[in-house]
């Protein structure tokens, strides 16, 4: 580890900063094809790379044009330890735009801005908070950065000067390296600058960075998802219309619905069934409720007519789960309504919890599942684990937020990889190294131009995502949404809280009542 002569230090106090001499940098070696990582510091133990279950598709990666050198100037990369935590800098070119950060909804275009990668089922303002933050970029120039940490990471995307840099750092508009291209209002980011990525990784005292060579912004991502270990592969059913009932709907309602559907040629492959299933439901207790006398009849019955079934849940267990005796000493040391919380990051936990789910439901032909409230609370409703918590894998709970959708994930795909059989499952919380996961994304937010920024920005994080179809304003709003659903890795309308199919009735109460729109069998059609 040598010394950085380059002043590194954020515009903050200076209590807060070790001393500039303490600047380290590291040298950048290639690991695999395209892909380069350094390490600054010492990185924590408990990491999306450490933690990862896929291995990097070497065979993919390389196939990839041959890339001779780190597309950064490695040079400039330095950290510094300080009170807060592990301080990051790396460097921006005037013109050098900026995406990615996982699933953000509200801004699309990141140079400039300052995004918190924080876990939160709510994400409503442009904070960086998400229901999958990814603290991966990529950027004009042609590469990928992946900042190797479950922490809740602050990225100031450019646009912050440190005390009199800025004089030195300032280029005219001619120099901008997209040709001056840039609309004016960009100008207020002040990208024909010069500037840096400055990262703050909270707790740690280090950091491994993942660089990922173009040389264009499509290779850079491609290179990030085959070191993830490649893309999923759905079966072909998982790419068909998804419809998920009514909470309240029995097992004679889930066939009567089943039948009307085929009756009326609408195409439709998968039904979901949400929280009403179970005997207990938040938190779960897994187990078939009295509404569903038969499962394995009602399953044989749907395979019969081309459906699969997928089954709503949250891993958060009621003390009348036949699993909770089995994982209270696997679980965090606090509960989530009245149940425990599992450290899916212990294989034993793991284990346990899918052999339960395989016995009792996809043995009987269950497809797969809707893993609900994995992210976190508001802020506001406060419903989920506090990131104080602590887990018998040594993860406290900022780190497990950071880790427990995909973590999940894997507790729920090792049933089918077991079984030989593919899978395409509804997830609500994911991360970095998603990419192999045949798990869709979707969210509890419902603006349609939200819809359209998550869409386009999970692409640069290798996520899925399913902007899922429930509230609309009326006839054409439903059909609106239901053509961007359509560009979506996953098609699917969420009808948990209405009786009868939207389209015949998009005002709920309306809906519930059995009074159809005048227009119904249109909108049907």
């Amino acid at each position: 580890m040598r010394l950085n002569r380059r002043q590194f230090a954020l515009n903050t106090s200076s209590a807060l900063l070790l001393s500039r001499a303490q600047a380290q940098t590291s040298k950048t070696v290639e690991i695999l094809p395209g892909v380069f990582q350094t390490t600054l510091g010492n990185p924590e133990t408990i990491t999306p790379v450490r933690a990862r279950r896929y291995q990097p598709a070497r065979d993919g990666l390389a196939r990839l044009p041959v890339v001779r050198t780190c597309p950064l100037d490695t040079a400039q990369i330095v950290g510094q330890s300080s009170r807060r935590g592990y301080l990051l800098s790396l460097p921006l070119a005037p013109g050098e735009l900026v995406y990615g950060f996982g699933l953000q909804l509200q801004s699309f275009m990141q140079r400039g801005l300052k995004k918190k990668l924080r876990v939160n089922a709510d994400p409503k303002i442009d904070t960086g908070d998400s229901h999958a933050p990814v603290p991966f970029y990529v950027t004009t120039r042609g590469y990928g950065v992946l900042i190797d940490t479950a922490r809740y990471a602050t990225f100031y995307c450019g646009n912050k000067d440190q005390r009199d840099a800025s004089r030195t750092r300032k280029t005219s508009a001619s120099q901008v390296s997209v040709g001056g291209s840039l609309p004016a209002a960009y100008s207020k980011f002040h990208v024909d600058e010069k500037s840096e990525m400055l990262i703050e990784v909270p707790e740690a005292q280090g950091a491994d960075i993942y660089i990922f060579a173009g040389p264009d912004l499509r290779l850079a991502v491609q290179r990030y998802n085959l070191f993830s270990g490649g893309g999923a592969l759905p079966p072909r059913w998982g790419l068909g219309f998804w419809y998920r009932c009514d909470l309240d709907f029995t097992q004679t309602d889930v066939l009567a619905l089943a039948d009307q559907f085929r009756r009326d040629d609408v195409p439709c492959d998968v039904l979901g069934l949400e929280p009403g299933w179970q005997t207990h439901s938040y938190s779960c207790s897994y187990v078939w409720s009295d509404k569903f006398p038969n499962p394995a009849e009602m399953l044989t019955r749907l395979a019969g007519s081309g459906y699969h079934l997928n089954l709503w849940e949250h891993a958060f267990t009621h003390p009348t789960s036949p699993l909770y005796q089995e994982l209270k000493p696997l679980s965090g040391d606090f509960e989530v309504w009245d149940g425990l919380v599992p450290d899916f990051l212990d294989a034993r936990a793991r284990e346990r919890f899918a052999a339960f789910h395989e016995r009792e439901h996809v043995k009987l032909g269950v497809s797969g599942y809707k893993l609900d409230e994995c992210d976190n609370s508001d802020f506001t409703g406060n419903w989920s684990f506090p990131e104080i918590s602590r887990f018998p894998s040594g993860a406290d709970g900022e780190q497990m937020h950071c880790l427990f959708g995909r973590s999940y994930q894997d507790t729920l795909q090792s049933i089918f990889d077991h079984r030989k059989t593919r899978t395409y499952q509804l997830v609500r919380s994911s991360g970095a190294l998603a990419a192999p996961y045949p798990f869709v994304l979707y969210s509890d937010l419902y603006d349609h131009s939200e819809f359209i920024r998550g869409l386009a920005n999970s692409s640069f994080s290798g996520l899925l995502w399913c902007p899922e179809v429930r509230d609309a304003r009326d006839g054409e709003d439903l059909i609106r949404r239901l053509q961007t659903v359509v560009f979506s890795p996953l098609a699917m309308v969420n009808a948990w809280y209405i009786k009868h199919p939207p389209w015949k009735q998009v005002d709920a109460k309306k809906n519930n009542a059995g009074e159809f729109a005048p227009d119904w069998e249109h909108v049907e059609a």
